[in-house]
C-alpha cells in the first residue's frame, strides 16, 4: 500500500496523508474563522464563536471552565485535524460521489455534528434555531469549510499521483 498502512483490515492513513489533510484543513479553517467573523456578524448582527461552544460543552458536561485559549485550540485542531480525517475516513469507508459533492457533503455534515449534536449537549437550541440567521451562517460556513479542505486536500494527493 503507497496510501494507508494496512492494520488488521483496517487501513491507517500515511504521514503525507495527515500531512496533506491538515493541510486541506488549514485552508478551511483559515476560511472558516473570516467568513465566522465578517459576512456572518454582517448578516446575523453577530459572529459565529466556536470557543464559547466548546467551552459551554465543556462547562454543561464535565464541569470544567475552560479559558478561551484552550478552547480555541481544541476548536483549531478538531478543524485542521480531526474533521479532515473524519472526510478522510467517510470517502475511503463509504460509496462516495466525487468531488466536488464529498466536500459538501462533509462539510453539512460537520455542520450537524456541531450544532445537531454539539450544541444541546452545550446547553445550545438543537441547531440554534433561536437564531436562524446564524445557523443559516453556520451552515454555509460549514459547507464551504469541507469543501475547501477536500478540494487542497485532493489537489494535494492528485499532484502525488
Amino acid at each position: 500500500m503507497t496510501t494507508a498502512t494496512m492494520t488488521r483490515g483496517f487501513a491507517l492513513p500515511s504521514a503525507r496523508i495527515v500531512i496533506n489533510l491538515a493541510i486541506g484543513g488549514f485552508a478551511g479553517l483559515g476560511f472558516w474563522e473570516l467568513f465566522s467573523a465578517v459576512p456572518t456578524a454582517w448578516f446575523a448582527e453577530y459572529p459565529l464563536e466556536p470557543p464559547e461552544l466548546v467551552k459551554s460543552l465543556f462547562a454543561h458536561q464535565l464541569g470544567i471552565t475552560l479559558s478561551t485559549p484552550t478552547a480555541k485550540l481544541l476548536h483549531f485542531v478538531t478543524g485542521f485535524l480531526f474533521y479532515p480525517l473524519g472526510y478522510w475516513l467517510l470517502t475511503r469507508w463509504v460509496k462516495s460521489f466525487g468531488m466536488p459533492a464529498d466536500g459538501w457533503i462533509w462539510g453539512v455534515i460537520t455542520y450537524f455534528i456541531a450544532l445537531a449534536f454539539f450544541a444541546p449537549l452545550a446547553g445550545q437550541h438543537f441547531l440554534l434555531h433561536d437564531v436562524p440567521r446564524l445557523s443559516l451562517m453556520s451552515l454555509v460556513g460549514h459547507a464551504i469549510y469541507g469543501w475547501l479542505a477536500a478540494y487542497v486536500f485532493e489537489a494535494l494527493e492528485a499532484r502525488r499521483s
